[in-house]
Order: structure tokens, then C-alpha cells, then sequence
């Protein structure tokens, strides 16, 4: 769709031991969408698969409208940033530049060499005599500047401490006021995402089993029930249920009702690691 900046529709790829199924979902521009889910369960795969780092056995790939598959030439509008460091160890960011003005038509350097003085980055110093802080910086820097549209990021703040963070959130931030870009970001420091992600893809065994906004997860709660309890709640109200030695913990969709009708239940709001604990570990997901 022409509001779209990526579309994956029926995504499938199959390996030895894990598969891909289905996986459909678009980010719209102007916004930022979260991949959770548990290590192993697609959400590298699925990056992969729409850089055409990992060719699917069926589906499609669509940015910004065009088939990604048919055409990779329009990777050049996608910035890719990863906790793995991408760059040889003996590379400075100097060197780098160098070698993105050969790969890139629109590679901006007075604009990467700007990012880097603006995060105390060196030019000289060798990526692998860089901290994790300054590789990722230097990586997402690289992302950024040759004109992307579309950031892709894996793990990119992974094993940061919060004020390296924070940064990198602020320059995110700053990258989505153009209303023509979008970001795909997967990572497990949830809070990142409760922060900057205009909502939520949940991925489990390779399948995509829900989409939240980040207005609908306001509206979740954790509800601590006894045995009575549990039974009297409406199963309409509840997502997920997971049985306690001494209670019985229940995901449930609108806050705001179930107060209303069980005043006297305890309830708390849920954050995306409630969700993740529950929809991974829960005994009964009724989605």
C-alpha cells in the first residue's frame, strides 16, 4: 500500500530445525514497530529475509511498493544496524567512509563524520579498540547516512549501558520526525521499545501471533486470581492464563472493564515482559 514503507506478506522459510510460517506485516511510514519474542524464534530470520540476506521459499518483500526480491537495488533506501560487529576489526571509521562513498551513490560523509564528532566517536582508532558503545554508534551512523528511508535494527542497542541508550533513542527519535521513514527494530531491552515503538509484533516458533498498539497494550493488565476466582472471571476478558503453585496469573485485555466488574480482584497494568512471560510460559493463550 502506498502508505506503507515495508510489506511482508506470507512469508515462509524453511530450515532443519525451524520454519518460518506465514509471517505478514507492514510498518507504515512515520512509524516505529518493535519484533519481540524469544531468542530463536524468527525474528533474525525475518530481518534476513527482507534484506535478502536469506532468499524465503515463498512470499514477498515490499518497500516503499516495490518488490524487494525482484528489485534489491532498493536496499539502498534501507539503513541496517545489528549487535554483530559488522566491520573488520582493523577498520577505522575513516576507512569506512571510504569504502560506503564506492557502495552507496548517496552516501553522506560530512554528515557521518558529523554524527560521529557529535558522539565522540574517533576517526583513527581501529574498531576493534573501540568500546561496544562506539562500535554500535559507528554502525548505526553507517545506517544513517546514505540517505535510508527505512532502518532496520537487530539488536542494535544490545549490552549498552542506559545513557548510551538514551542517545541512540534521542537520534531515532530525531531520525522519524521526516514522516517518510520508518523503523523495524527487534530488541530485548523492552522499555527501548514501551519508549519509541508505535506498536508491537509478537514472534513465537517462527509464527507472528499478534500486533499491538502501543495505546491497545496500555489498556492490558496482570490479574492475580485464586482458584474461585479464575472461575468466575469472563473468559471474553482474558488472553492468557498461566496456573501458580499458590494463584493463577491471567493476561487481561481491558484493564479499565475488569476493575469495573471485579472491584475487589487485584490487578496491575502489564508491561511487554508481562506479555512475553505470559504468551511464552502461560498455559492457556486465547488470542
Amino acid at each position: 500500500m502506498k502508505d506503507d514503507a515495508l510489506t511482508v506478506s506470507k512469508l515462509n522459510k524453511s530450515f532443519k530445525r525451524f520454519a518460518l510460517k506465514d509471517i505478514s506485516f507492514s510498518v507504515k511510514k512515520g512509524s516505529v514497530v518493535g519484533l519481540i519474542g524469544e531468542n530463536g524464534s524468527g525474528k533474525s530470520t525475518t530481518i534476513s529475509c527482507i534484506l535478502g540476506q536469506v532468499i524465503p521459499d515463498s512470499g514477498t518483500v515490499e518497500i516503499y511498493g516495490t518488490n524487494a526480491l525482484a528489485n534489491p537495488k532498493i536496499h539502498n533506501c534501507v539503513g541496517y544496524s545489528s549487535d554483530a560487529k559488522g566491520f573488520p576489526g582493523v577498520f577505522n571509521a575513516k576507512m569506512i567512509s571510504s569504502i560506503m562513498k564506492d557502495l552507496f551513490e548517496d552516501w553522506q560523509e560530512e554528515n557521518f563524520f558529523r554524527f560521529l564528532e557529535r558522539f565522540d566517536v574517533p576517526l583513527d582508532r581501529k574498531i576493534a579498540q573501540m568500546s561496544r558503545g562506539m562500535s554500535v554508534k559507528l554502525s548505526i551512523a553507517v545506517a544513517l547516512c546514505h540517505n535510508a528511508d527505512l532502518l532496520l535494527l537487530d539488536e542494535a542497542t544490545a549490552g549498552l549501558d542506559p545513557v548510551v541508550r538514551e542517545e541512540i533513542l534521542d537520534l531515532l527519535q530525531e531520525f522519524m520526525e521526516d514522516e517518510n521513514h520508518a523503523i523495524l527494530m527487534t530488541s530485548h531491552i523492552t522499555s527501548d521499545l514501551e519508549r519509541i515503538a508505535d506498536s508491537i509484533l509478537y514472534i513465537q516458533d517462527g509464527r507472528l501471533l499478534f500486533e499491538i498498539s502501543r495505546e491497545e497494550l496500555e489498556n492490558y493488565g496482570i490479574a492475580q486470581l485464586t482458584s474461585d476466582q479464575a472461575g468466575f472471571v469472563d473468559d471474553a476478558l482474558i488472553a492468557v492464563t498461566r496456573r501458580q503453585s499458590m494463584n493463577t496469573e491471567a493476561l487481561i485485555r481491558n484493564r479499565a472493564e475488569f476493575s469495573r466488574r471485579y472491584p475487589d480482584y487485584a490487578i496491575t497494568p502489564a508491561t511487554l515482559d508481562d506479555m512475553i512471560v505470559m504468551l511464552s510460559k502461560g498455559d492457556e493463550v486465547k488470542l
